[in-house]
């Protein structure tokens, strides 16, 4: 997340705390749901992450700082390209766009697992730096030699967005018309931060899941 560590671990607190209400409200009594109700629990530990981040950073150890990098990028370059497309699989009514959402999410595994693994092998692959309040994540791709960074960022967001905008379901497209519009607001004032920045705004905005699971839990069904 920007601006500090403070700030990281905050909204973490606020994130697991909602995201552990979300579970406990959608475990019996909307059970297609649980899926979606864990994205504020996970945001949250993705931020706690990045909050230790933010502390190896400040205090120079940089064995912590690539472990904790390593670990916000797990869910930056992998969890979320397969859990967002299955937590749209497991409410879908529409047996069509159910097997579409399985086949995306079974893409996010490849294409996630294509990006994170090299991290793990090359050391020289991920460095991690603070710029303007911010922590730039700057990684090494196996695209980058035969494809621009632009084309990968947009392959990303494909599988994470268009299961949310096809969805049935129409808190699901609210979801996704929201991460689309911070990813375009991301782009354009924050590109220098882009994965951490939108990873934040993805956070915020997963609250929403909060408020229709446990403010409004009567508009959750398997056609809201």
């Amino acid at each position: 997340m920007c601006f500090s560590i403070t700030a990281s671990f905050s909204s973490a607190a606020i994130l697991i705390t909602g995201g552990l209400f979300c579970l406990k409200k959608t475990a019996h009594a909307n059970k297609p749901y649980w899926v979606f109700a864990l994205l504020p629990l996970m945001f949250g530990i993705q931020q706690a992450i990045e909050g230790v981040v933010w502390w190896a950073l400040g205090a120079n150890h940089p064995e912590n700082l690539r472990l904790s990098a390593l670990g916000f990028l797990f869910f930056s370059h992998f969890i979320w390209l397969v859990w967002i497309p299955f937590s749209c699989y497991q409410t879908e009514p529409s047996n069509n766009r159910k097997m579409l959402f399985l086949l995306i999410s079974g893409t996010g595994v490849i294409f996630g697992a294509s990006m994170f693994t090299p991290f793990l092998l090359y050391s020289d692959w991920l460095t991690v730096s603070a710029v303007n309040h911010s922590i730039a994540y700057q990684t090494t791709l196996i695209y980058d030699e035969y494809l621009p960074r632009i084309v990968v960022t947009a392959g990303y967001m494909l599988i994470v967005l268009v299961p949310l905008m096809l969805s049935s379901g129409r808190h699901h497209r609210i979801l996704g018309m929201l991460a689309l519009l911070s990813a375009v607001l991301t782009m354009a004032f924050f590109n220098f931060a882009f994965i951490s920045v939108w990873c934040y705004f993805a956070a915020v905005i997963s609250l929403y899941v909060y408020y229709i699971t446990v403010i409004k839990p009567e508009s959750v069904t398997r056609h809201a």
